[in-house]
């Protein structure tokens, strides 16, 4: 009885640590009214899911584990079709295209002129010039820019649409609500969202945050069936989180 307890202890425990996600949580790049930009990434043990968030009429770039346009460094630069990837040539040059394109974009929407773009690729892409991401990294550095002007044509950004990110803390984030248990509908909504979880919490707390990462909803439920009256948000793409029992699943939704 004992060996089979561990056993089942352990298994758990694997369960447990494969389904974390370590997450940097919003990172504010940029605050420029009408060019509010930002990013946010997620690792598991087996991908990194990156999501920019910014003006939807221009290129947009992040680059990682840099404080500059370091030459050899890792970056990636929305050119209004692919997230393309490259590595930089040093202040001032273009960055080259990859001979390898690792990232897959997972979706890309566009709001009342913001777009948001979620893209994944693995964590070690094997390649020199490739950024790897891991679990156990504390902070991660990056760089950004963005399009000085209305073009996906990617020249010279201007000192006013770049900068820097320094030591942006990774910690434990999204975990452990496995996420056939956590359902919301309909999606796309308009008036009410509804949740489902196969999970008996007695309660939870619900919040929503737009695209920007500003929370515009928190409420406590009792009982994960009922819905949530999103009737008053603006048309866009959210954010929403569940926390319960000291654990949170985000998925995104989106109000028409």
């Amino acid at each position: 009885m004992k060996k089979i307890t561990l056993t089942l202890f352990l298994c758990l425990i694997s369960l447990w640590s494969f389904a974390q996600t370590f997450s940097t949580g919003t990172v504010t790049l940029s605050t420029t009214s009408g060019l509010e930009y930002s990013a946010q990434i997620d690792i598991t043990s087996t991908q990194v899911t990156l999501t920019l968030v910014g003006p939807s009429d221009r290129w947009l770039g992040l680059g990682f584990g840099v404080d500059s346009m370091t030459s050899g460094g890792d970056v990636v630069i929305f050119d209004g079709t692919n997230l393309t990837d490259r590595t930089f040539q040093g202040i001032g040059s273009l960055p080259i295209l990859d001979s390898n394109q690792d990232w897959s974009i997972s979706s890309n929407n566009t709001t009342s002129g913001v777009r948001t773009l979620v893209a994944t690729r693995s964590l070690n892409t094997g390649e020199t010039n490739d950024y790897v991401f891991s679990t156990s990294d504390a902070s991660v550095d990056l760089v950004w820019a963005r399009g000085g002007s209305s073009s996906f044509t990617i020249s010279n950004h201007g000192g006013g649409n770049r900068g820097i990110q320094g030591n942006n803390g990774i910690t434990l984030g999204v975990n452990d609500l496995a996420s056939n248990n956590f359902k919301i509908f309909p999606n796309p909504t308009s008036t009410n969202l509804n949740i489902e979880s196969s999970n008996s919490f007695l309660s939870a707390e619900v919040k929503i945050y737009n695209a920007l990462g500003k929370e515009v909803l928190n409420q406590n439920i009792s009982k994960l069936d009922e819905s949530i009256d999103v009737s008053s948000l603006s048309n866009g793409i959210y954010l929403i989180k569940l926390v319960a029992f000291e654990k949170v699943e985000t998925k995104r939704f989106v109000k028409l």
